[in-house]
This record gives structure tokens, C-alpha cells and sequence, in this order.
């Protein structure tokens, strides 16, 4: 696993030294910034403190031997703050209104979620790092793919958890025209249309535990040869990508990045009657937008998130999780306060130095 994260992380760090300009490192730093002026407006001096709501479409769909099990998170919703500055974008969950819970039998009230999200765009680079947990699902389909003879009354209920950490590496190939940090953070804005090749490298763990919930009406029908309990899921993906920015009457914009590639993979798993590790390579896709306006004070938008990755556990019998979520925002620009002033000039000094780094690899 080791020898195969650093033949990965070379082989990134062979395109992006690959990509470099051959003149003097620090003149090419300085002619990328002046060159992005006639295509790029920066709000490099504002703080931009916003509201958001985040949609969950954390959906795990189960495939067996002809049965689809399609689980959603019972409290799919979160509300919380956040802010953004220069390359940086930051967001945490707040608050989690639990809705609807009169609609599931079982343990309604045992069930939440948290979600925290930061991004990190400088022109060249950029960074996501993603991690939701949920606690409590239920069968989203089951009376279109389930024999329900025995199912209750209510929406079956399943005390199961999943985690999810991702972290994203991202190299941007046309720096000047084309923001990624425009349509994603909202700290820069395209003055026209543009687009770039977008190359993701992106690690991930994630976890799910089925517990003991699944009901006896259920587990008659599924795979008996690999009836999933719990695992833990390792993977690298390396996703090309490209990415298209439209900009509308000046203020607005509306943004899609789409990419998909390979998935290396490590699975520790375990069924109702053996436990597995796996070594394995399958795919997975990787889709973000945004879409929104810019004002001099005002801006406001949303975002969405398409990540999909499949893990086959046995023959016939997958897991296809997909960690998507819509993102609601609305945000207010401010000076930096004085007692910010010195922390904004350590990001700047930071993104400088990190650029100069790479560039000089």
C-alpha cells in the first residue's frame, strides 16, 4: 500500500513539474499574477462570512442477486457557518434539525449527522477535504425491489453509521483564465467565459456498520453468501477531469467540473459468517458545480457534489457510495478586522511560498 501511494503521489507531482513554465520560477510567478488581472477579479482584501445549508444525498446502494437496496440518511439536513478568505473556504454544521422522524419505526430519535468541509484554491492548486458522518438510515425502495410480506408498517428504520473522510489534490492547468476558487469559494470572480484540464488525486477512508438493524423480512432476500456487516474502505483515484466556467451579465456564473478514472483499493470486511481483506481496482466518478452571482457586498449561490465510488464485495453484490450533497449559501463581504490583518498576510505569504515550492520541483 506504501510502494503504491508513492508510485501515485509521483507520478502528481510528475504532471504538475511537468506542467511548469521553463523561465526563471520567481518572474513566472509574478507574470502569471499580472496576466490573471485582465481575466480574474480578486477580492484578496475581504472576509466573506456566510449561512449555509447543506442537502445530504448520502445514498449507499446495496446490489444482490435480483434485489437493490437503496439506503438514505434519515436526517439528511444541516445548518451552519462559515467563512472565506483569499485561497480559503471553510464550513461546519451547526445545527441538525431532525425531521420526519414520525415516519420510521424503530429508535426514530437515534439518528444525526455532521459535516465539515474546507477548500483551499490558489490559481495552480487546489485542495478539498471532505468529512460527513450519518447515523441512522432508512430503505429508500424497498416496495419497488423488496418482497414486503412481513415489512412494518412504517419505513423500515436501520441503525446503521457511515464515516467519510476525502482528501482531494487538484493541479489546474489554465491558471490565468479559468478560477476554480470563482464558482467553488466565491473569493474571486471570472471577468469571461473559460475552461481547464483538471487533474484530481484524491484519498479516501470510509467506514460503514450495518449493526444488527437490517430486518429478518430483509435479510431472507439478500446474497446469503455475503451478507455485509461492517468494513473499512481505502482508496486512491486519480481523475482527469475538465473544468467549464460560464459567466452571465458579468455578476453571474455558472460552473461544472466533471472527472472519473481509477480506484485503487484496500477493503477490510466483514459478513455474518467470514471476514475479508481485498486488495482491489474499480472506478470512481467525481462531479462538482456551482452556480451563483457576485456583488460588490453581497454574494449568494450553491454548490453541489457528486462523488461515486463502486466497492464490489462478492460475487453479484456491491456497494455504490456516493457522497453527494447540495450546498445553499448566502454570504456578506467585510474588511478584515485589525487583529486579522496579520493572520490575511501569513495566507498570502503561505500561498507564496507553497507556489514558489512546487514550481521550483
Amino acid at each position: 500500500m506504501k510502494l503504491l501511494l508513492s508510485l501515485i503521489l509521483c507520478t502528481h507531482i510528475c504532471w504538475i513539474a511537468a506542467a511548469q513554465d521553463k523561465p526563471n520560477p520567481v518572474d513566472g510567478e509574478d507574470s502569471l499574477y499580472i496576466k490573471r488581472e485582465n481575466y480574474v477579479i480578486s477580492a484578496r482584501q475581504k472576509l466573506t462570512i456566510f449561512i449555509f445549508s447543506t442537502r445530504y444525498l448520502n445514498g449507499k446502494l446495496f446490489t444482490n442477486p435480483g434485489i437493490n437496496n437503496y439506503y438514505f440518511p434519515i436526517s439528511p439536513l444541516n445548518i451552519g457557518l462559515g467563512f472565506s478568505h483569499k485561497w480559503l473556504a471553510v464550513n461546519i454544521a451547526m445545527y441538525t434539525p431532525h425531521l420526519g422522524k414520525n415516519k420510521y419505526d424503530g429508535q426514530g430519535s437515534k439518528y444525526e449527522n455532521f459535516n465539515l468541509q474546507a477548500l483551499a484554491y490558489t490559481p495552480r492548486y487546489g485542495l478539498d477535504i471532505l468529512y460527513s458522518q450519518n447515523l441512522g438510515y432508512f430503505l429508500g425502495n424497498y416496495n419497488g425491489y423488496v418482497d414486503v410480506t412481513g415489512a412494518p408498517d412504517k419505513t423500515p428504520y436501520f441503525d446503521m453509521s457511515t464515516k467519510r473522510f476525502t482528501m482531494n489534490l487538484l493541479r489546474i492547468f489554465n491558471p490565468i483564465r479559468y478560477s476554480m476558487n470563482a464558482t467553488m469559494i466565491g473569493g474571486e470572480m471570472q471577468k469571461n467565459n473559460a475552461s481547464s484540464f483538471i487533474l484530481n488525486t484524491s484519498f479516501s477512508f470510509s467506514n460503514f456498520d450495518m449493526s444488527d438493524s437490517i430486518p429478518e423480512f430483509l435479510l431472507a432476500q439478500m446474497n446469503q453468501d455475503a451478507i455485509f456487516k461492517k468494513g473499512n474502505f481505502y482508496s486512491i483515484a486519480i481523475m482527469p477531469g475538465y473544468g467549464f466556467t460560464w459567466i452571465i451579465n458579468k455578476r453571474f456564473y455558472l460552473g461544472i467540473i466533471p472527472a472519473i478514472g481509477p480506484s485503487f483499493q484496500y477493503k477490510s470486511m466483514t459478513f455474518e459468517d467470514e471476514h475479508d481483506n481485498r486488495f482491489a481496482v474499480s472506478y470512481r466518478v467525481l462531479a462538482k458545480a456551482g452556480a451563483g452571482f457576485h456583488a460588490k457586498r453581497w454574494t449568494a449561490g450553491f454548490s453541489v457534489l457528486y462523488d461515486n465510488e463502486l466497492f464490489h464485495l462478492a460475487p453479484q453484490t456491491n456497494i455504490f457510495n456516493n457522497n453527494g450533497k447540495v450546498i445553499l449559501k448566502v454570504g456578506y463581504k467585510i474588511n478584515v478586522p485589525k487583529w486579522g490583518k496579520g493572520l490575511s498576510k501569513k495566507m498570502t505569504d503561505m500561498q507564496d511560498r507553497f507556489e514558489h515550492t512546487i514550481h521550483n520541483f
